[in-house]
């Protein structure tokens, strides 16, 4: 298993490339509907459904014409369209399930991460153990914290977090731009 880190200088300068001129507009976008979202987390909580529905239902659409293309017959080739077709539907009818079952998606991903931030360290020979460890009690933290308020604290707590991430997605867009390349970022 290889556990040298990657090249950061390589992964700085596709970053730059990404966005070009634009990364510091975008930033600033995240940055402002992160600030709004963690001001009004039933609005971004409601936001996240929607897109999320919106997805699920495209996906759906999609597959429905790849099975008329196909000419698919079976019912394996129709249950993937349906069942997302259904559940973006839903997400859209009642917005609040929508909401509780992503509140679940998070509970489900931090006690994933708190395993793997368990786990990791012992890969790694002691290099950031510490670090792990502390990421996976708080992993494990946050995942408690929406057990404890599943299915009411969704609908806040889903609004929070995807706010600060939008906060610290600008956040890093904006060090990432101001990152000279071929300098140590650690």
């Amino acid at each position: 298993m290889n556990t040298t880190p990657p090249d950061l200088t390589t992964i700085v300068q596709a970053e730059k490339k990404f966005l070009g001129k634009y990364t510091v507009p975008v930033a600033i976008i995240l940055i402002v509907l992160g600030f709004l979202g963690v001001m009004s987390p039933v609005i971004m909580s409601a936001a996240t459904d929607g897109i999320l529905a919106v997805i699920l239902i495209l996906g759906g659409l999609t597959w429905v014409a790849h099975s008329f293309q196909m000419h698919a017959h079976g019912l394996g080739d129709w249950l993937r369209p349906l069942l997302l077709l259904v559940t973006g539907g839903i997400m859209v009818a009642m917005p609040s399930a929508g909401i509780a079952s992503i509140g679940l998606l998070f509970i489900l991903y931090f006690a994933i991460d708190a395993y793997r931030n368990f786990t990791r360290p012992k890969a790694l020979e002691a290099i950031g153990r510490g670090w792990f460890i502390f990421s996976g009690i708080a992993d494990i933290l946050i995942a408690l914290l929406f057990i404890v308020t599943w299915p009411q604290g969704s609908l806040f707590l889903v609004g929070i977090f995807v706010g600060v991430n939008l906060i610290f997605d600008g956040i890093t867009l904006i060090m990432v731009r101001n990152t000279p390349i071929g300098t140590p970022t650690s």
